[in-house]
């Protein structure tokens, strides 16, 4: 790892330190703990469990506290909660406060339909004060370092991303991390590095002591993420989709070179993450159908993946999927390396 790779380098968020600058998203529906795992294996700086509902922090649901359950490999871990209006949010907060993370996000910039027509997410935008009330309630209630993830706007008509994150600076936030799309866009859209490097600047002409600023939105390799904080004046970047089927994303970020992944290294990562997959969910149809989607992310990027994803998007038990799995590693021709070319963001080569 270059010591001249300014993502590889420590950072301080209030009392927390990180290892380097590259965090792993809260992603819904994959974010749990062998996905954490696997990504800070591969080097991820900071990881966070996936956004949780204030309600149901709140109401002491069993599932999302299961969701909450952090492994003893997890040196440093986040936790991301998003709610209908201040109160929840802080009383939700003040819960977490005594769990063990070690730093809370407030999500501001969910773009999902359900969670949005709650009131939740991105649609906490549409109110800057609302968005000022929320992140200087919670930091009444916590001293752990203290996060928002906003988006640039709700609309084409509500782009007010500056607004928003001096606002939350001048509350508490330790931490702003700002996605380069508005709420609409959808992901063909490139992200804004310039409008996010506003938004940076914002914060800095607000805040009376150190603010962390996160960059998001299409850091999926070297390169882009590389182009992300040289143009966006970001201090860190945080991988999103890039991480999908491919935890060596970390590595890449770091170490500022593709890596060559053998079809060997590759099964090895897979194994691994069924492994710990299956210890936390036990095996069955529900343990192996949560996990599809994850094999199909893993088998992108190699020749003749066609007929093995048509196996794989009906397995019934990640049993039965190990030796066709071993069988294509092993198949492949001497030298594959998987395709450093392949697009993420499409989801084809």
């Amino acid at each position: 790892m270059s010591d001249l790779n300014p993502l590889s380098q420590p950072l301080t968020v209030r009392n927390l330190q990180v290892s380097n600058r590259v965090f792993l998203a809260p992603l819904a529906g994959v974010s749990d703990m062998p996905f954490r795992r696997m990504c800070r294996a591969a080097g991820a700086g900071l990881a966070y469990v996936e956004m949780l509902s204030a309600e149901a922090i709140n109401h002491a649901s069993a599932r999302t506290y299961a969701m909450m359950e952090r492994h003893p490999d997890e040196d440093v871990l986040g936790v991301q909660v998003t709610g209908p209006n201040v109160a929840s949010v802080a009383d939700a907060v003040e819960r977490l406060d005594k769990m063990p993370f070690d730093t809370i996000d407030i999500n501001m910039g969910c773009p999902v339909k359900k969670i949005v027509s709650k009131g939740w997410g991105s649609a906490i935008l549409l109110d800057p004060e609302r968005v000022e009330a929320t992140v200087a309630r919670c930091r009444e209630r916590t001293d752990l370092p203290l996060s928002v993830k906003v988006r640039l706007g709700y609309s084409q008509s509500c782009i007010n991303v500056e607004e928003v994150v001096g606002r939350a600076t001048q509350a508490g936030a330790d931490m702003v991390t700002v996605h380069g799309r508005i709420r609409e866009d959808s992901y063909a859209s490139p992200s804004d590095f310039d409008a996010i490097a506003g938004a940076v600047a914002a914060v800095h002409s607000k805040s009376s002591q150190p603010v962390i600023t996160v960059g998001n939105g299409d850091a999926l390799n070297a390169g882009s993420a590389r182009a992300m904080m040289a143009q966006s004046n970001c201090d860190a970047v945080m991988v999103a989709r890039g991480a999908l089927g491919n935890p060596w994303v970390f590595r890449e970020i770091l170490d500022g070179v593709y890596p060559r992944i053998t079809p060997a290294e590759w099964l090895d990562t897979l194994r691994c993450h069924m492994s710990w997959h299956d210890a936390l969910y036990g095996g069955g149809l529900p343990a192996a159908a949560r996990f599809r989607k994850q094999l199909l992310w893993y088998i992108q990027g190699f020749p003749g993946s066609r007929e093995m994803r048509r196996q794989l998007a009906t397995t019934t038990s990640l049993t039965d999927v190990v030796h066709p799995l071993e069988a294509f590693a092993n198949n492949l021709p001497p030298g594959t390396i998987r395709d450093a070319n392949f697009d993420y963001r499409e989801g084809k080569r």
